[in-house]
């Protein structure tokens, strides 16, 4: 996955990245967790396209009041172009939706473009977990 790629090429080993885009974005991988969230109705794939071709993606859960962003990813020439903001935004309205309180995500913290792009959306940082931050963000829901 491209956007992996480019997101990780500085922190972690291509060997690294190779292997996990390998287990964790495969095709088939995609699609049975994809199906999986369908039936479970508790998770969420949002995509993004450019004509007929998929530029983005994020990927959420929701459990109660609690929301978990689990991924969101451009490919590395759609950054910074406001899909990402755009799809953030989309998501956030099906957790409104869903009575979501709060979403919690974990980014690596030397994701700096992702950490960037959290602050920026409203997200603050709780605490870490091994390399990852702990960013939050509140909701004010009206249900």
């Amino acid at each position: 996955m491209e956007s992996w790629r480019w997101t990780y090429s500085g922190i972690y080993t291509e060997d690294f990245i190779s292997n996990w885009i390998r287990e964790n974005y495969s095709k088939t991988r995609l699609l049975q967790q994809i199906a999986m969230a369908q039936l479970r109705k508790d998770a969420f794939f949002l995509g993004a396209f450019d004509s007929s071709k998929l530029v983005g993606f994020i990927h959420f859960r929701v459990s109660g009041s609690t929301a978990e962003l689990l991924r969101l990813y451009l490919k590395p020439d759609y950054t910074r172009s406001k899909i990402g903001s755009k799809l953030l935004e989309e998501a956030e309205r099906l957790m409104d939706r869903s009575g979501v309180t709060e979403c919690i995500l974990y980014v690596h913290s030397s994701n700096n473009i992702g950490v960037s792009f959290y602050q920026k959306k409203g997200f603050f940082c709780k605490g870490n977990e091994g390399d990852d931050l702990i960013m939050v963000k509140k909701y004010r829901n009206q249900k």
